[in-house]
């Protein structure tokens, strides 16, 4: 694997754990809770869902493979959070799905040949800004996880839960 895929496995790799971590211990109902009236919240539900969408895709680009642009995906970009808890798998199944599909774009990322890195990104509308795999890549597996679990992070505080560690 070249430097840039080891750099992105080691925050993959974390993410996942603590990804894991921030969802541990809630239960069902608290998975599409929303702390703030009026406020609709990112809740762990549709975080996972919607991360749900985009690691496959990275498994997909990491193995050559094609796959359809998730911008209209039932938890894509353009979905609305949603507080009723059957929009959603129920807490295990979507944790665990969380993990499985982690698990496959880590293996997918440990097994990726150095030259996928620096290939064109295979969805044209995402070229202008990421223009290679690698660039997609670090969007997606760092930035945009990362970004996704400080919100739970958040939530769990406007809940009133502890924080869990990084």
């Amino acid at each position: 694997m070249n430097l840039l895929g080891s750099a992105i496995l080691v925050t993959w790799k974390r993410n996942g754990a603590y990804g894991a971590r921030l969802v541990g211990d809630l239960s069902d109902a608290q998975m599409v809770a929303q702390p703030v009236v009026g406020r609709m919240m990112n809740h762990p539900a549709w975080v996972l869902s919607h991360l749900n969408v985009y690691a496959p895709l990275c498994t997909a680009m990491l193995r050559g493979e094609g796959f359809e642009d998730p911008l209209e995906a039932r938890h894509g970009q353009r979905s609305e959070v949603s507080a009723e808890a059957g929009e959603y798998a129920a807490r295990m199944p979507l944790i665990a799905e969380y993990s499985r599909l982690h698990d496959e774009a880590e293996r997918a990322l440990e097994g990726a040949a150095a030259e996928v890195f620096g290939a064109p990104n295979p969805l044209a509308r995402w070229r202008g800004v990421h223009p290679t795999i690698g660039d997609m890549l670090v969007t997606l597996m760092v930035k945009h996880e990362s970004g996704h679990l400080g919100q739970v992070s958040a939530w769990r505080r406007a809940m009133g839960l502890g924080r869990v560690a990084m």
